[in-house]
C-alpha cells in the first residue's frame, strides 16, 4: 500500500510512465496493422477484413482500463474507500474485457479461410497469401502484447499491495480465465458485455462446457495451448523486466 510521497512518486515512476511509452510503440504498431489490411483490401480488391477494425479496438480496452486503474490508484490516496471501490469496478471491467487482447491470436485462421489461391499455383509463392499471414501474425502479435502489458501493470498493483506470492496467484488466474474467456469467445461467439447483458446464459453455457465430457476434449487442449503461450510470454517479457532493472 502506499504509505507517503516516496512510495507514490516510485509508482507514478515504475508504474505509470513506462507503460505509456510501451503504449506509444504498440498504437503506432497498430496504425501500420490496420494499414496493411487497407492495403490488402485494395490489392485484393475485396472488402476483407473489416472486423479486424473491431478486434483491435476491444483488445485495447483492457489497456485503457489498466492506465485507468493506474491513476485511480495512484492520485486518489486522500479516500482510500472510495479509491477501492473505484479499483473494484474497474477491475471487474478489465477482468471482462481482457481476453479480448490475446483473443487476436485466434484470429490467424482466416487466412486459411479467405485467401483464395490460383488454380494450380503454390500458395507459398503468391505474395498476396503472406500480406494474409503477415497482417494477422502482426495482429496477434500485438494482441498478445497489449495483455502482456495490461498484465504486467495490474499485477504490478497487486503485488505491492498484497505481497508477492499474492501476486503471481493473481496473474496465474487471470491467464487462465483469459484462455478460457478466449475459448468462449472463438467457439461460443459470446461477447465480453454479454456478462452483464446476459449473465445466466453465460454461466449455463460455460457450466456445460466444463461439465460435458465430449466439450471438454475440445475445451481442454485449446484452452491448455493459450494458456501456454499467453503465460510462457508473460514470463519471458517479465524476466525481461528485471533484466533491464
Amino acid at each position: 500500500m502506499i504509505r507517503g510521497g516516496g512510495d507514490l512518486k516510485r509508482l507514478k515512476q515504475r508504474n505509470v510512465q513506462p507503460n505509456i511509452v510501451i503504449v506509444v510503440l504498440l498504437f503506432i504498431a497498430t496504425i501500420g496493422c490496420l494499414s496493411l489490411a487497407a492495403y490488402l483490401r485494395e490489392y485484393t480488391n475485396r472488402q476483407l477484413y473489416l472486423y479486424l477494425n473491431w478486434d483491435v479496438f476491444l483488445a485495447w480496452v483492457p489497456v485503457g482500463l489498466t492506465l485507468l486503474m493506474n491513476i485511480v490508484y495512484a492520485y486518489m490516496s486522500k479516500n482510500r474507500t472510495f479509491r477501492w471501490i473505484l479499483l473494484l469496478l474497474i477491475g471487474l471491467a478489465w477482468l471482462f474485457f481482457y481476453p479480448n487482447s490475446a483473443y487476436l491470436i485466434t484470429d490467424m485462421l482466416h487466412p486459411f479461410v479467405h485467401y483464395k489461391p490460383e488454380a494450380g499455383e503454390r500458395f507459398t509463392h503468391d505474395l498476396e497469401f503472406w500480406y494474409h499471414l503477415i497482417l494477422f501474425f502482426s495482429a496477434a502479435l500485438i494482441g498478445l502484447l497489449l495483455s502482456i502489458v495490461s498484465l504486467f501493470s495490474v499485477h504490478g498493483l497487486v503485488r505491492r499491495t498484497f505481497g508477492e506470492i499474492t501476486g503471481w496467484l493473481f496473474a496465474l488466474i487471470i491467464l487462465m480465465l483469459s484462455s478460457l474467456g478466449i475459448y468462449i469467445g472463438r467457439f461460443v461467439r459470446w461477447n465480453s458485455w454479454d456478462v452483464l447483458l446476459k449473465p445466466s446464459k453465460i454461466f449455463q453455457d460455460t457450466l456445460l462446457l466444463l461439465t460435458d465430457p465430449v466439450q471438454l476434449q475440445h475445451v481442454l487442449p485449446f484452452t491448455g495451448m493459450i494458456f501456454a503461450v499467453t503465460l510462457i510470454s508473460y514470463c519471458v517479457v517479465y524476466c525481461f523486466s528485471f533484466m533491464k532493472r
